[in-house]
Parts: structure tokens; sequence; C-alpha cells
């Protein structure tokens, strides 16, 4: 089990980090907004448990001095696990990464996992009053879809030939005509 990490450095967003005020247990949620290396830590921990390193190459930052090294702090067996040289020196056999990419390795539903699908993955709320929030939230979005597709129904309505060169805004926005004026 992966305890403390102890240096990230050469990483996707991480320069130079360390992990020495924030311990890891057998079970860590880690959360944060978008772009901040969340799923730079997956692949971390993704290429200790299997070995390979391509996983941490793909996200050697550019242009850096020095290669990607990782020091990670473990409570089994040799006390830690290092990245360095482009290979670690001990695996994790029974590490489990559950991330979008789990998702598609491991569950197959007979049909393809599309980035909409991944998005809807990282959704998460949590308390009643974020629950409520997102149930109106889905229920405006219902109407707006709804209200939508009666303008393109409407705007089909229209024949091209009636309304010319105009698009449907112009055509609706022309004043009508006065059938007195128009004899």
């Amino acid at each position: 089990m992966i305890t403390l990490l102890q240096l990230i450095r050469n990483i996707g967003q991480f320069d130079s980090a360390s992990g020495a005020a924030c311990p890891l247990s057998r079970l860590t949620l880690i959360y944060a907004e978008n772009g901040r290396g969340k799923t730079t830590l997956a692949a971390i921990f993704r290429s200790l448990g299997t070995g390979d390193s391509l996983v941490i190459a793909e996200r050697a930052r550019f242009a850096a001095a020095n290669a990607p090294h990782v020091v990670l702090n473990c409570n089994t067996g040799v006390a830690t696990a290092v990245f360095q040289n482009n290979v670690w020196s001990r695996t994790l056999d029974n590490l489990v990464v559950f991330d979008d990419l789990f998702v598609d390795q491991n569950i197959y539903s007979g049909l393809a996992v599309e980035s909409g699908h991944r998005q809807n993955l990282h959704e998460l709320i949590l308390g009643a009053q974020g629950v409520a929030l997102n149930q109106r939230h889905q229920e405006l979005v219902a109407d707006i879809e709804a209200h939508n597709t009666a303008l393109r129904n409407k705007a089909g309505a229209i024949p091209v030939a009636e309304r010319g060169a105009f698009s449907v805004d112009d055509f609706c926005a022309l004043q009508g005509r006065d059938e007195e004026a128009s004899h």
C-alpha cells in the first residue's frame, strides 16, 4: 500500500512536489479542479501497479532539465518504490486505480465509451441540497432541449421558397404587409 507521495518531479503538472503533509490510506479519494494533476496521479499509480513506464514517459514535462522521478513510501516489503531512469524499483501488483480508463478497460456494455460517457463518469454530487440542485438543473436542461426542438420544428415549417434568401430569424423579423396596401 502507498502511504505517502514523497516526491513527484517533472511529470505532468508536477514540477517538484512533495506530499509530506498528505499521507495516504488504504482507500484514498482524490478530488480537485480540472488541470490540477488527478489524471497524472492516476497514471503514476497505474504505472506502479503494472510496471509500464510508458504511462509516465508520456507525461514527462516538456523541456524539463531532468527526467521524471517519483518516490513513494509503501508499508509492504521494501519501504519505497522509486521511478528513476524510466523504470520502477518495484511494483505493487495489487494496486487498482478506479478512473475512466479502468471503466473503459473493465466494463463492456456493447457500446464504445465515448467522451460524453466519460464526462458523465466524473459527476459526483454530495448532500441533499446538491442533489436537489442537480435535479432542478436536469429539469432545466430537458426544458431547453424541448424548446430547441420546438424551434427547429417551427423553422422547418417555413418553406424555403417563401422565405427566399432570408434566414429563418431574418424572415420572422420582417414586418407584416398591410393587405389593403398590397392591392
